[in-house]
């Protein structure tokens, strides 16, 4: 799976192509996670970190890029032949651009020039997908080691259904402009695919490979055919996959491909689930209310809410309006009330689920 935005000139000096392919690919999932992570020592220009790659209808992959403009993310979702419409962005977070891409295949891109990424920091990547009237929605969201915040990405409309996430899923490291001689690093970890039936599959194992055809004499990583390695290194905080390309001192201490794996002992990922920060509501007429609210970036992102309202002189407790939908980037609603009402009676509880499914305490709004 090459980079699909700059066009590499030809020649021979690319720092070898290289992967992880990950043991789950007997089975389709609706969220893929992984934590990705390069090194101070293996930043080099031009090289796409890439962490989540899937197949499928809706098949795409996520990273991040050391890019002449800034550091920045990527993820993007290529047409297939299935698709009944081009495939659009419903959302766009701060600094998210879109646009069509070319070359290896067609699709939808998006990159994110703003938020930025620092060396020696770990970014967890999450993307979901889920069905919408015949239509399968993408998200992508990412949290920063450093700051610990939150932030959507981007949602992207694929217009066939059950587009789900199959596999393996892979991870790369690649130079799209024939800069072999400087050596990139990345670090991957924690990795998980969760099943349609809900069920967690931890990334315990993977297959290493380089692009073999890639080191042949004429191709485009002949003269760093030798300089590549990949396998599992351990520090502080545990043990990670690695993959290295290029640089004239790199030396592979496993072989083209080669097997290597990591016991996971977690049953489920375990990030802080999400917290809502506050709510309000106010009474528009006597029919409707607008509600806002705003989750702490610290916990783990919204996916849905559930909004509910009481008339509070009502001891049945029946209620009186009821709006539920699945949508990440929602921290405002209007709902529509059954009956007339005083704001002094008007009661307005919201809850929210996040990406992976957690769902907070029902909120009083102010």
């Amino acid at each position: 799976m090459g980079f699909i935005f700059v066009k590499a000139e030809a020649g021979q000096n690319a720092a070898p192509s290289s992967h992880l392919v990950y043991n789950d690919a007997n089975f389709a999932g609706n969220i893929l996670i992984n934590e990705v992570r390069v090194p101070k020592g293996g930043e080099a220009m031009y090289t796409y970190y890439e962490a989540l790659g899937w197949a499928g209808k809706g098949a795409g992959y996520a990273g991040i890029q050391a890019h002449p403009k800034a550091h920045n993310y990527i993820f993007s979702i290529w047409d297939h032949k299935n698709h009944k419409a081009p495939i659009r962005a419903v959302h766009r977070g701060p600094g998210t651009l879109t646009e069509k891409f070319g070359g290896e295949g067609t699709g939808l891109k998006s990159w994110n020039f703003e938020l930025g990424w620092d060396t020696d920091v770990w970014y967890t990547l999450v993307a979901r997908c889920w069905p919408v009237k015949g239509h399968t929605f993408y998200g992508y969201w990412v949290r920063s080691a450093k700051t610990k915040e939150w932030t959507h990405m981007v949602t992207m409309d694929v217009a066939v259904k059950d587009a789900h996430f199959l596999g393996g899923n892979d991870s790369f490291i690649e130079d799209w402009l024939e800069t072999g001689k400087n050596a990139r690093t990345t670090h991957l970890r924690n990795g998980w695919k969760r099943k349609l039936t809900g069920q967690w599959h931890a990334f315990g194992s993977a297959k290493y490979s380089v692009n073999s055809w890639d080191l042949k004499k004429g191709k485009r990583s002949f003269n760093f055919k030798n300089n590549w390695n990949g396998g599992v290194a351990k520090d502080s905080e545990g043990e990670y996959y690695f993959m290295v390309a290029g640089g004239s001192n790199t030396r592979s201490t496993t072989n083209n491909p080669s097997s290597h794996s990591i016991k996971r002992n977690e049953k489920k990922p375990g990030y802080a689930p999400i917290k809502i920060h506050s709510a309000s509501a106010k009474l528009i007429g006597k029919e409707k209310a607008n509600v806002s609210w705003k989750i702490d970036p610290k916990s783990l992102p919204q996916f849905g809410y559930a909004i509910i309202a009481y008339d509070k002189l009502d001891k049945k407790k029946q209620r009186i309006g009821y709006l539920e939908r699945i949508e990440p980037h929602g921290r405002s609603a209007e709902l529509t009330l059954s009956k007339l009402i005083d704001p002094d009676r008007l009661q307005i509880w919201i809850k929210c689920t996040d990406v992976l499914d957690n769902v907070t305490e029902s909120v009083k709004c102010d």
